[in-house]
């Protein structure tokens, strides 16, 4: 389940009660290669507490193998990490590329545009 040629909202699953997106998946997104996402993560650690970026257990991977339809492939053969809508917000502001850069702008204004919509 990767590449460019996917839907975003295909590569959303649901997992710990929260939606949430594998890291082959956020880098296609990002139009980026797997280690590049992965090297940022690691650069910025404090940014990925545990509710932003995991890694799942055996029983978490067979259910996102189960939501996905298929067998999910483990980019570089390295555990997959997981990351939540808030971790997805995070990485767009640490990954350097401009695809990432629209993401994020996105993401902020659709939060605007929803606390607005809520403050009326």
């Amino acid at each position: 389940m990767s590449g460019q040629d996917q839907q975003p909202l295909n590569q959303v699953y649901w997992l710990r009660g929260q939606k949430v997106m594998i890291d082959e998946d956020v880098a296609a997104l990002f139009q980026i290669n797997l280690g590049v996402l992965r090297r940022a993560v690691s650069r910025n650690k404090r940014r990925f507490p545990p509710d932003f970026l995991f890694t799942p257990t055996s029983e978490e991977w067979l259910q996102l193998e189960r939501q996905a339809g298929s067998s999910l492939r483990i980019g570089g053969g390295q555990i997959p990490l997981v990351f939540t809508e808030a971790g997805l917000l995070m990485a767009s502001g640490v990954i350097k590329s401009d695809v990432a850069v629209k993401i994020s702008i996105e993401i902020i204004n659709g939060f605007f545009q929803i606390a607005k919509n809520i403050n009326r």
